[in-house]
């Protein structure tokens, strides 16, 4: 199939990128995905992510979106044929004290506005039930039993092998130059093989998408986060079942099936100059297993393996953009999820898929990019690069 032509071309092969693609080639649609390195490799937020599957915690307009996604997870390896090491073991919220344990009533019966209403607050007994690793401190959690984890880079290769069954094409190590607009209407990219002319454009970019948006004058309020990710020796398998969160510390802790501590929780790392790669902070690392050994002791057994960290995309109000780009017809944004796009990827994909292809998606609403024109250009600013 030529694809100098497709229906629609997709920036951006990450894990949001493909599932798009996925969801849209086996509803008939051309499409190809054009991705500027490998997919899902050094130093995309797909490769870097720590692959927790969570649905509680969710901004209320992700909501509808991170209920669909869990509900798919379970058949997920199945619908794609392959394996994604997805696991059920549930997530947990912590508290380790009494203002702590506190604030989760509160934070439970927030879960169940959204429609998590499988959500429950466990006591100091019940939470250690659940999950005997922990520290005998941690008085009380938040459990929602429907969370668990996956693997990103394979979860994210998954989709990509799929929508490529599905008639997909792949044009990797690739680099869109820009977009090619045509008044107020995108109408194909400019990339380093020649022009691809589409019916329509999604930018799925992740960290990169702010330079090809301001070539056609839309100025995205994003930012580039390097998040890091830290991996210990294998302790003895099957110590920690759920993913765990705490109220009042920075932290991501999950056990792989390997029997290795998988960390992170958004300690910062640094971008280089030129946003191909970035380096970790030796303060973050010390911080981030410092808290991991404090509400886990097994972990402090064990050493650090490896460390690394990805790049991805931050937005102002710390929610994704997902839609028809504001005031450019034939732009469809999906970037910025700002940490948490894998668990949800399998319910966008859809969402933009049937929105794509003319359907209603009201699920969407709360993610509208229309939302950038409520954002002074000052606080845009400050927000990007500090200023005060």
């Amino acid at each position: 199939m030529s694809m100098s032509s497709p229906d629609v071309v997709i920036v951006g092969a990450g894990v949001i990128g493909n599932s798009i693609a996925y969801h849209l080639a086996r509803m008939g649609p051309r499409v190809l995905v054009i991705e500027r390195g490998d997919i899902a490799a050094a130093p995309v937020a797909s490769w870097a992510s720590a692959g927790g599957v969570r649905r509680q915690g969710r901004h209320p307009a992700e909501a509808q979106l991170a209920s669909e996604a869990i509900a798919r997870w379970p058949g997920l390896s199945e619908e794609l044929e392959a394996d994604l090491h997805y696991r059920q073991g549930g997530n947990l919220l912590l508290a380790e004290n009494d203002e702590e344990a506190a604030q989760l009533v509160d934070f439970v019966r927030e879960q169940h506005a959204l429609g998590f209403h499988d959500v429950r607050l466990l006591d100091h007994k019940a939470t250690h039930e659940i999950a005997p690793a922990l520290d005998a401190h941690i008085r009380a959690s938040s459990y929602s039993p429907a969370d668990g984890q996956a693997d990103p880079p394979l979860t994210t290769r998954a989709f990509a092998a799929a929508a490529q069954r599905h008639g997909a094409t792949y044009w990797q190590r690739t680099i869109v130059k820009h977009l090619l607009v045509s008044g107020q209407r995108v109408t194909g990219i400019e990339t380093e093989r020649g022009p691809v002319a589409a019916a329509q454009v999604v930018l799925a970019a992740g960290a990169w998408s702010d330079e090809l948006a301001a070539g056609v004058g839309l100025s995205l309020p994003i930012k580039t986060l390097a998040l890091q990710m830290l991996l210990s020796t294998p302790a003895p398998s099957r110590l920690l079942e759920p993913v765990l969160g705490t109220v009042g510390r920075a932290l991501s802790l999950k056990q792989l099936p390997n029997g290795a501590f998988f960390l992170g929780g958004g300690w910062p790392g640094d971008p280089a100059p030129d946003r191909l790669a970035c380096t970790t902070r030796a303060t973050s690392i010390e911080g981030n297993w410092q808290n991991a050994c404090a509400v886990v002791p097994a972990v402090a057994q064990q050493a650090i393996a490896q460390a690394w960290c990805g790049l991805e995309a931050g937005s102002i109000d710390d929610i994704p953009f997902i839609g028809p780009a504001p005031e450019l017809a034939n732009l469809t944004l999906a970037l910025a999820f700002c940490g948490h796009g894998f668990a949800i990827s399998p319910a966008v994909g859809r969402a933009v898929a049937d929105q794509l292809t003319g359907h209603a998606v009201p699920e969407l609403d709360g993610l509208s990019p229309s939302r950038i024109a409520g954002f002074p250009q000052e606080q845009i600013k400050a927000f990007q690069f500090g200023v005060r």
